[in-house]
């Protein structure tokens, strides 16, 4: 599956994570428990509708339906029905090794476990990408930055193919520019490369602080996309 992003449909194709497959007239519709979805196939205009409608109800129950589109012809389709598009940057790491991240004085790594990340805070944690922490904790994997007994920072498997990890990222508001999301990210490059496994990484354009952790940490540009949502 040639596409920016393809770790998600690729992750519930390959049984990792909770998603829903949809055929449709002439395509198919892969749906990521965290929202992302990707039309495989060249959509009818039927095929078009159905997912517009498909939004819509999503949007309406609260639930996330963001479609990644490299198709012009397909972001003009939307477009007519008056479908916001919006853009994300991809990244992928070109090293074969993790580089050395120093932590402040007072911080410590440990790896997510069942006690962990039930404490982490924010929006970006397992719980946005997995269904639930038993399933994270069995095919998954993360780091945090510990503060004494406070998870400040974290990095894990948003997504994961037999051949790709995307890594998620977030430090607390109140611990942010102190580096510790890129060390707990360095960890999980680290991890990703001695699994056999390609790291990469991805953010909204418009997300300068994650592309200057990337970039970093050693990932390089890899592409672009449209992405499509109520």
């Amino acid at each position: 599956m040639d596409c920016c992003g393809a770790v998600y449909p690729l992750s519930v194709i390959q049984g990792y994570q909770q998603g829903s497959v949809t055929e449709l007239e002439k395509s198919v519709l892969i749906w990521h428990y965290c929202g992302f979805a990707f039309l495989l196939g060249e959509p009818s205009e039927t095929d078009i509708g159905r997912v517009f409608d498909m939004m819509k109800k999503a949007k309406a129950d609260g639930k996330r339906l963001v479609l990644f589109s490299e198709k012009k012809s397909l972001t003009d389709a939307f477009a007519r029905l008056g479908v916001n598009a919006d853009k994300r940057y991809f990244y992928e790491f070109s090293k074969d090794r993790a580089n050395d991240v120093l932590l402040p004085d007072g911080f410590e790594i440990k790896a997510i476990d069942a006690d962990i990340i039930e404490r982490l805070d924010g929006r970006i944690k397992p719980s946005f990408s997995w269904e639930s922490s038993e399933r994270f904790l069995e095919k998954g994997k993360g780091f945090c930055v510990m503060h004494g007994q406070t998870p400040a920072a974290w990095a894990f498997s948003a997504a994961v193919s037999d051949s790709e990890v995307d890594i998620g990222v977030e430090t607390l508001e109140s611990y942010r520019g102190k580096g510790l999301a890129a060390a707990a990210a360095n960890e999980m490059i680290r991890y990703v490369l001695s699994v056999g496994k390609k790291p990469v990484w991805a953010c909204h354009y418009g997300n300068i602080g994650s592309q200057k952790v990337a970039q970093k940490l050693g990932f390089e540009p890899a592409g672009e996309c449209v992405t499509i949502a109520l």
